[in-house]
C-alpha cells in the first residue's frame, strides 16, 4: 500500500502543477523549464511504479520520494497564492497603476525567492529518481503506450450504483427476532444483551435493525444511542447519554447538572439504550457508567455490541448473541445488492470470479460490500481475476481477511478519490461527518478541481457519493431533505485502514510520538499539551478538541497547513493563533467560548470556507471579513448573541454559499448583501428575530441565486418583490415562516424552480397567481386558494405533473367554478404520497353562524372532493372540514352498507382496498357527513 499512496500523492502533484496560471508565473520567474521538466518527472515515476508495484521496492527510497513530494506540492501550493494575491493586487480595484509600482518590487522579490526554492525541489527531485539502481533498465523497458491496458473481457455499460437499504440485510432475520424476544421479555430486573462479533461482521447494522424496529418501538418509553468506541471515558460518555437525551451539549453544563438531567428523564420510564462498540474489559469503569442508568423503570434494557467476548462478561451480560457469518448463499445477495447491478448482466466467467472473491471475503458483510463496491468500476475480467488471485486475501486469520479486503480496494481506488478518503482519517471514530464541510475540506487541499465549467461543490458531491458506494463512508443520511443536508460516518475498520496506509503522517498523541517531523495529519482529542512550532511544522490538516489545550503565542507563520477544526477550545491565545496560518483553505470553530472573531482573521488570504458552529457568545463579526477575497463559504450555526453582519460582507467577491442559523439575535441583513454577485445559496433559518430583509435594489442583484431558505424566521412577513427576477432559483425554502402574509406576484416567472416549501406557513393568504406556470416544481408543500384575483385558481395545480412527496391544499372552500377542481387531475400525479384536503385555512375560520351553512350547495361540496381523488399510491390522505353530507365514489367503491356517523374526528389506520398503499386515513370535523358505512366496510387489509 506504500506504492499506492506514493502513487496518489505523485498524482495529486501532477494535477497542481499544469495550470495555466501556475505557467505563466513560473515563465516570469524564469523558471517555467523547471517546472516542466519537473512535471515530465513526476508523470515519468508514477508511471513506473505503476508498472512495477512492489517488486523490489525500498521503502526507505519510497519515503524519501514522498518527502520531497511533499514539500514540492507544498511549494506549489504557496506558488498559486502568490500568483493569485499578485492578480488581485495589481488589477483589483481602483489606481490600477499605482498599485503596480507599489506591488510589483514586492513580487519581483517573491518570484526570485520561489523561484529559488523550485529549483532546490527540482534537483532534490533528479537526485532520488536516479538514486534508484534500477530506474533506468525498468523505466526503459516501459512499452510506448503505457498506461492503457488491453484485456480481453469486459463488463459493459452499467447501471448506476444503489446504496444498499439497511432493512433489506440478508441472514440476519433469524438474529434480530432472537435479540428483540430477549430485550422485551418481561422482567424486573434492568439487563444486558451482548451482540458478539468480528469488525465488519454487521454488528452495529443488526442493533440498527433492533432499533428501528416497530415491537421495540411500543415497547420501550424511551430508545437511546451512544456510540462508545475504544476509549471509554465515563465522563465523555455521559455526555453522549446527555446529548441523547437532551439533544444539546452547547452550553457545556457541568457533570453533576448533566448527571441529574439523565437521571429525570429516565426515573420510572422503561428505557432501551445501545451501546455501540464496547471495548473496556474493566468492572470499576462499568459500574461507574452505569450508575448513571439505574433510575429506569424495572425491565429496562441495555443492547451492547463489542468485537470481544470478555467485554460481554465484564458487564454480566444476561444474554451473549454470537454473530455468525454470513453464509455463501447469503453472501453473494449481498455482493449483488452492493454491486447494483442484476445477476443475469453479468458474463458467466465474471461470475465465477465474483463467486469465488466473495467466497474468501469469508462472510463478512463489510468486506463483501467494499469488494463490490470496487468491482463495480473495474470493467476488465483480468483485474478481476488479479484481486481473486491477490496474495492480499490469502489470509487464514479471520480479522486480517477483511482488513486485507479493504486494503485491497484502497488499492484499486480510483486515484482522484484516495486523497479524499485518507483525508477522512482526520476525524476521531464514530464522527459524524458532514458532506458540506467535508467537500469544502477537500476542495482547500486542491483535491477538487475548482477550474472546470461544473462548481467545485458538486464534484464534490460525486465524489463523497462514490466513497459511499465503495463502502468507505457509510451510516448516509439526509437530515434536512429541502436543502440536502447529508451526514455520514466510517466505519471503525475503515478508519483504522486509513490511518494505517498514512502511518506516520498521521499523529494523535504528541506526548509520546517521535516521528512528528513527518506528520501531515494531526488529529489531538482531549489535548492537554502545547501546539507549537515543532508540532505544526508540516502538517496539512488540524483537528483539535480540548478544553486545556494551550497555543504557543510565539508560533512562526506556517505555510503548509491547509484545514483546521478546532472544538472546545478557551485558551485565549486563539486570535493570534489563527492569524498564523496565511494559506488556510478551510477553518472551523465550534463550540468555543470567544466573543468576536479576530480582525487578524483576514491575514488568512487563502480561506475559502469559514464554519463557525455553537459559539453562543460571539457577537462580533469583523469589518476585516470583507478582505477575504476567496471565502465561498460563510456558515453562522448556533451563534446566538450576534446582531448583525459588517457590511463588509459584501466586499467577499467570491462567496458563493452564506447560512446564517440558530442565530437568533440578528434582526436585519446588511444592503452590501447584493454586491455578492457570484452568490448561488443564502441559508437564513431559525433566525427568529430577523423581520426585514435587505430592499429589492440590493436583493435583486443576486441573479445567480440558485436556493433561498428562510426557514424557521417566524418574524418574517413579506418577501422583496425583486425576486421574481432571480430566474436560476431552483429552490425556495419558507417553512415555519408563520407570519408570512402574501408571496410576491410574478412567481411564474421562476421557470427553473423546483422545491417550493410553504409547510406551516399558517397565514398565507393563498399563491399568486400564474404558479401554474413552475412546470418543473417537484415539491410543493402547501396550496393555499385565496379569496381574490390575484391569487392563483386551484386548476394551476393541474399543470404541476412532477409534484411529489407531500402536498396541502387549504381553502377549498374558495373555489368557485367547481370545474376548477377537474382540471387538478390529482390522481395523475403519482409521487404524491401524503395528502391533505382542508376547506378551510385555520380552525378559527370555519363558521359558527347558520346562514353560511344553508347557503351551502351539497352538489357542489361532493363535486369537489370527488374531483380531487389522489393517486392510487397515496399512504397518508386527510380530509378535514369537508361540508358536504355524502363521500365521493371513490371513497365509497364496493359498499353497500352504511350507518349513523356518531364522530366527526375519525382516524383509520388500515388500507382500504382501493388504495393499496394507504397506511393512515384521517376524516377530522365532516359535520354535515350522515352516513360512514362505506368507510367501516373498506377498513379492510393488512395493519401498517
Amino acid at each position: 500500500m506504500e506504492v499506492a499512496l506514493v502513487s496518489t500523492v505523485l498524482k495529486v502533484l501532477g494535477t497542481k502543477l499544469a495550470p495555466l496560471a501556475l505557467k505563466e508565473l513560473s515563465s516570469k520567474a524564469g523558471v517555467a523549464r523547471d517546472i516542466q521538466e519537473l512535471q515530465d518527472l513526476v508523470e515519468e515515476i508514477n508511471n513506473w511504479l505503476q508498472t512495477v508495484g512492489d517488486k523490489g521496492r525500498s521503502s526507505k527510497w519510497l519515503k524519501k520520494l514522498k518527502e520531497v513530494v511533499y514539500d514540492a506540492e507544498d511549494l506549489v501550493h504557496e506558488f498559486h497564492i502568490e500568483a493569485e494575491k499578485q492578480d488581485i493586487e495589481i488589477t483589483g480595484g481602483k489606481n490600477t497603476l499605482v498599485k503596480y509600482f507599489i506591488t510589483k518590487p514586492k513580487a519581483t522579490v517573491t518570484e526570485f525567492k520561489i523561484a529559488h526554492k523550485i529549483k532546490k525541489i527540482k534537483n532534490r527531485f533528479d537526485e532520488i529518481v536516479k538514486g534508484r539502481s534500477d530506474y533506468s533498465t525498468i523505466a526503459n523497458s516501459m512499452p510506448v503506450d503505457y498506461p492503457v491496458q488491453h484485456t480481453r473481457k469486459t463488463i459493459g455499460e452499467v447501471p448506476l450504483y444503489t446504496i444498499v437499504d439497511e432493512t433489506t440485510i440478508f441472514g440476519r432475520d433469524q438474529a434480530k427476532n432472537q435479540i428483540i424476544s430477549e430485550l422485551i421479555e418481561t422482567d424486573s430486573q434492568q439487563k444486558i444483551v451482548s451482540v458478539i462479533g468480528l469488525g465488519g461482521s454487521g454488528k452495529t447494522t443488526l442493533a440498527k435493525l433492533v432499533f428501528n424496529d416497530g415491537n421495540i418501538i411500543k415497547h420501550f418509553e424511551v430508545v437511546l444511542w451512544v456510540h462508545v468506541s475504544r476509549e471509554f471515558a465515563v465522563e465523555k460518555l455521559v455526555e453522549k447519554l446527555f446529548k441523547a437525551i437532551a439533544g444539546d451539549m452547547s452550553d457545556h453544563p457541568p457533570l453533576q447538572h448533566v448527571s441529574r438531567t439523565i437521571s429525570d428523564k429516565l426515573v420510572g420510564k422503561r428505557f432501551l439504550a445501545v451501546l455501540d462498540d464496547v471495548w473496556t474489559e474493566d468492572r470499576v469503569e462499568w459500574e461507574q457508567f452505569m450508575v448513571h442508568l439505574k433510575s429506569g423503570a424495572p425491565g429496562s434494557s441495555i443492547l451492547l455490541t463489542t468485537r470481544s467476548r470478555k467485554v460481554a462478561e465484564a458487564v454480566d451480560s444476561s444474554y451473549a448473541y454470537n454473530l455468525p457469518f454470513l453464509s455463501k448463499e447469503d453472501s453473494w445477495k449481498v455482493f449483488q445488492q452492493c454491486f447494483g447491478i442484476a445477476l443475469k448482466a453479468l458474463d458467466p466467467e465474471f461470475l465465477q470470479t465474483g463467486k469465488e472473491i466473495v467466497e474468501k471475503c469469508g462472510g463478512v458483510p463489510l468486506a463483501i460490500k467494499v469488494i463490490a463496491g470496487v468491482l463495480h468500476g473495474i470493467k476488465g475480467i483480468e483485474e478481476w481475476r488479479s484481486i481473486c488471485d491477490s496474495n492480499l486475501l490469502d489470509v487464514q486469520d479471520d480479522e486480517h481477511r477483511v482488513f486485507a479486503c479493504l486494503s485491497l480496494s484502497f488499492v484499486h481506488l480510483p486515484d482522484h478519490l484516495k486523497p479524499c478518503f485518507l483525508h477522512c482519517s482526520i476525524f476521531p471514530r464514530g464522527y459524524v461527518i458532514n458532506r458540506r464541510h467535508l467537500i469544502s475540506q477537500w476542495i482547500a487541499h486542491g483535491f477538487v478541481p475548482t477550474n472546470q465549467a461544473r462548481q467545485a461543490e458538486d464534484v464534490g458531491i460525486g465524489y463523497f457519493d462514490s466513497l459511499l458506494k465503495v463502502g468507505f463512508l457509510q451510516d448516509h443520511v439526509q437530515i434536512w431533505s429541502t436543502r440536502g443536508e447529508v451526514t455520514c460516518k466510517m466505519h471503525d475498520l475503515v478508519h483504522d485502514l486509513a490511518r494505517q496506509i498514512l502511518r506516520d503522517e498521521f499523529v494523535s498523541e504528541i506526548e509520546t510520538n517521535k516521528q512528528i517531523k513527518r506528520c501531515r495529519y494531526l488529529s489531538l482529542t482531549s489535548c492537554t499539551g502545547k501546539l507549537d512550532n515543532k508540532l505544526c511544522g508540516k502538517v496539512r490538516a488540524l483537528y483539535v478538541c480540548g478544553r486545556e489545550l494551550e497555543f504557543d503565542k510565539t508560533m512562526n507563520k506556517q505555510c503548509c497547513v491547509r484545514t483546521i477544526i478546532l472544538k472546545y477550545i478557551t485558551d485565549d491565545s486563539l486570535p493570534l493563533f489563527v492569524s498564523k496560518f496565511e494559506y488556510l483553505g478551510y477553518l472551523e470553530i465550534s463550540d468555543v467560548n470567544c466573543e468576536a472573531l479576530p480582525e487578524a482573521l483576514s491575514r488568512c488570504w487563502n480561506l475559502q470556507a469559514l464554519h463557525v458552529l455553537n459559539c453562543s457568545r460571539l457577537a462580533v463579526v469583523p469589518e476585516s471579513i470583507g478582505k477575504l477575497k476567496k471565502l465561498r463559504t460563510l456558515e453562522l450555526n448556533g451563534v446566538s448573541s450576534i446582531k448583525s453582519l459588517p457590511q463588509s460582507i459584501g466586499d467577499c467577491d467570491n462567496l458563493r454559499r452564506l447560512y446564517l442559523e440558530e442565530c437568533r439575535g440578528i434582526e436585519d441583513i446588511p444592503n452590501s448583501l447584493g454586491k455578492l454577485e457570484n452568490l448561488r445559496i443564502l441559508s437564513i433559518v431559525d433566525c427568529v428575530s430577523l423581520q426585514k430583509l435587505p430592499p429589492s435594489d440590493s436583493f435583486g442583484k443576486l441573479l445567480n441565486l440558485q436556493t433561498i431558505t428562510f426557514n424557521l424566521c417566524y418574524n418574517l412577513r413579506n418577501l422583496p418583490q425583486c425576486m421574481t427576477s432571480l430566474i436560476h432559483l431552483e429552490s425556495v425554502d419558507l417553512g415555519y415562516c408563520f407570519q408570512l402574509v402574501e408571496l410576491p406576484e410574478g412567481m411564474g416567472n421562476l421557470r427553473n424552480l423546483k422545491v417550493l416549501n410553504l409547510k406551516k406557513c399558517k397565514k398565507l393568504r393563498g399563491l399568486p397567481a400564474g404558479c401554474g406556470k413552475l412546470t418543473r416544481l417537484q415539491q410543493l408543500s402547501l396550496f393555499v386558494i385565496g379569496d381574490s384575483a390575484k391569487h392563483a385558481r386551484i386548476s394551476e395545480l393541474g399543470n404541476l405533473d412532477k409534484l411529489d412527496g407531500e402536498l396541502q391544499i387549504k381553502n377549498i372552500r374558495y373555489v368557485k367554478d367547481p370545474g376548477d377542481t377537474d382540471k387538478v387531475c390529482l390522481k395523475k400525479k403519482n409521487g404524491i404520497r401524503k395528502l391533505s384536503l382542508d376547506w378551510y385555512s385555520r380552525w378559527e375560520d370555519q363558521p359558527n353562524d347558520m346562514e353560511e351553512e344553508l347557503s351551502l350547495n351539497m352538489e357542489k361540496e361532493l363535486h369537489l372532493l370527488d374531483s380531487l381523488e389522489p393517486p392510487s399510491k397515496i399512504e397518508k390522505l386527510r380530509i378535514r372540514g369537508y361540508r358536504g353530507s355524502q363521500l365521493p365514489r371513490w371513497m365509497a367503491k364496493q359498499s353497500d352498507s352504511c350507518g349513523p356517523a356518531d364522530d366527526t374526528h375519525i382516524v383509520m389506520q388500515r388500507n382500504p382496498s382501493e388504495f393499496s398503499h394507504l397506511t393512515e386515513l384521517v376524516l377530522d370535523n365532516l359535520p354535515n357527513l350522515e352516513h360512514l358505512g362505506e368507510l367501516v366496510e373498506l377498513a379492510t387489509g393488512k395493519d401498517p
